[in-house]
This record gives structure tokens, sequence and C-alpha cells, in this order.
């Protein structure tokens, strides 16, 4: 009985301070997209989604495992679709492979995606004024009417207008004067 009064009154108390004072957490550092000097856009941390394309051209996506002397460290699934002997398939993980990269090796960065991104880059714009298009040439046949030049320039119109927010919309962030990324040491 008086080893139990000891352990809940003095030894539980002082192995937790033992314990607190061996185990400090240690950040992570940090790699940060700035717009300009005073505005950030997106942090990466230990554990963060990172998508990247490199100065080689390669695009990379991962985990990253750790970021560490100016380095990010990623962790990089290859993911491939396997078959079953009953021929079905299911998408599996066949390795994980740790690369290390630079932060200036980082030429874009690639945006998330986000919702109605068909509507963003100008594809429903292009396939509707199109499909439009042809199906008023195609009723225009079948019912011996003439074209209506108006419903093609509307069309046409439509068509010229995605391809302008196709060339307007930028999937990535390319890092150079207006965008940089910048090393947060944090030890």
């Amino acid at each position: 009985m008086k080893i139990n009064i000891f352990f809940t009154r003095l030894g539980l108390p002082l192995i937790l301070a033992a314990l607190c004072n061996c185990l400090h957490a240690q950040g992570s550092d940090m790699i940060v997209l700035k717009k300009g000097k005073h505005k950030t856009l997106k942090t990466w941390l230990a554990f963060s989604q990172v998508h990247f394309i490199t100065i080689a051209g390669n695009e990379v996506a991962g985990t990253i495992k750790k970021i560490e002397k100016d380095s990010l460290f990623i962790n990089i699934y290859d993911e491939r679709k396997n078959y079953t002997p009953w021929g079905t398939s299911f998408w599996d993980t066949i390795s994980v492979g740790l690369s290390r990269y630079h932060y200036k090796e980082i030429r874009e960065v690639i945006k998330p995606q986000r919702g109605f991104g068909f509507i963003r880059n100008g594809l429903l714009f292009i396939i509707g004024g199109t499909a439009y298009a042809f199906l008023h040439s195609v009723n225009g046949l079948y019912l011996k009417q003439p074209i209506d030049p108006v419903t093609m320039a509307i069309s046409g119109g439509t068509v010229a207008s995605g391809l302008v927010l196709q060339k307007i919309h930028r999937r990535s962030v390319p890092l150079g004067k207006r965008f940089y990324l910048q090393y947060i040491p944090v030890k």
C-alpha cells in the first residue's frame, strides 16, 4: 500500500516530468510561396502534399517527408492498375520512393484543382459552342431550312470566349520575378 501511494503522489509526476524533459518537439523547416515581398500564397511543412514541375521539366507530386537544409525530401508513390484473376482491376501502390529536390530546382508550382475547373479553363464553352453550331447545321440540312448566320455567330463567339479563357487560365504558378519560393529554417 505504501508503494501505491508513493507511485501516485510522487512517482507518476516525476516520471511524466522526466519524459516531457527528454521529449521536445522539433519544428520542421518551411518552404513558402510568395507573391511580391509581403503576400504569402502557400506554405509547405513536413507531411503536406506538394505538386510541382522541376527545371528539367519533370512533374513531381507526393508527400513531403521532411524539409532540411534547403531541400525537400518527397515520398513519391508509384500507383498502377493491377488485375485480379477474375479480370477486374484495382489501383495499387507498387512502390514508394524518397526523392530529394533543392527548392531552387522548382520551376513551376501546380495549382490544386478547384471546383468547376472545366468552366474556368474554357472547355465547357468550346464544347458547347461547337455542339450548338453542329446541331444547328444538322437541323438546317435535315429540315431543309437556311442556316441562320446569327446563330452561327453566337456559337462562334462562345467558342472564341472559351479559347480566350483557355489562354488566360494557368494551371500552374511560374516562379520568377513575381512569384518565388522562400526557404525558412526553423531549427
